[in-house]
């Protein structure tokens, strides 16, 4: 279809089924069409096809997509995992942390500041994280004394 032809494309606007001009196509004049003006409101938009397929069912599905959207996932408390995950490691035995000491995956230590935590993930180069009782901290180690 070339530009300037009259074709009927849903308008975002007018929020119906109408009457528009194509103004542009995707690529070149033989490519499938990209924007559209409207009749009746005068906008240019997107052209949007298969018109009066647009059903009660998409419309129903659009806003249960969007409130499953809005919902929050659940979140656990830091202190909840804290504790699942101290209960977990409860044969470790305890390190005090030092910065010059390495430590691994499921550690427990004992920090001076924080207090006992648990070694959730090592990064990279002398980085690891370690989930306290009330946050998680990213501290160093593997440091060589001087």
């Amino acid at each position: 279809m070339p530009v300037g032809q009259e074709i009927i494309s849903y308008c975002s606007s007018c929020k119906l089924d109408l009457k528009h001009v194509i103004v542009a196509h995707k690529s070149g004049n033989s490519g499938p069409v990209a924007k559209v003006k409207c009749h009746t409101c005068q906008k240019i938009h997107a052209f949007r096809s298969n018109p009066g397929t647009r059903s009660i069912d998409a419309a129903v599905k659009r806003k249960a997509n969007a409130a499953a959207a809005r919902e929050k996932p659940q979140v656990i408390p830091i202190e909840v995992e804290w504790r699942e995950q101290l209960s977990k490691q409860q044969n470790v035995k305890s390190q005090d942390y030092a910065p010059t000491k390495e430590f691994k995956l499921g550690d427990v230590i004992e920090h001076s500041s924080f207090g006992p935590g648990v070694v959730k993930a090592v990064k990279d180069g002398n980085k690891f994280e370690v989930i306290f009782q009330k946050d998680v901290k990213t501290l160093v180690h593997k440091l060589k004394e001087a």
